[in-house]
């Protein structure tokens, strides 16, 4: 297994920001995807977008996958 898929494990069902890679970004289109990252294989992932659907997205058109951090003690608690 390398280092790569123990990151992805760890985020499983947490909020991502996956970028587009340059190439992949057109007149119009957005830069990046926002949802909770529900799986990961050798050749993409896949994210639960807000609305419910789910998005697959290889890593050929990746750039960078920002991880939000997980909401503290305190912020689960309140629910802020």
């Amino acid at each position: 297994m390398m280092v790569e898929d123990d990151i992805l494990e760890e985020c499983l069902d947490r909020e991502v920001l996956v970028h587009y890679a340059p190439t992949m970004i057109g007149a119009g289109t957005s830069t990046c995807e926002e949802g909770k990252l529900q799986l990961y294989s050798h050749s993409g992932v896949l994210l639960e977008q807000e609305d419910g659907l789910t998005a697959y997205i290889p890593y050929s058109s990746i750039r960078m996958i920002q991880i939000k951090p997980k909401p503290s003690f305190w912020q689960r608690l309140t629910g802020s």
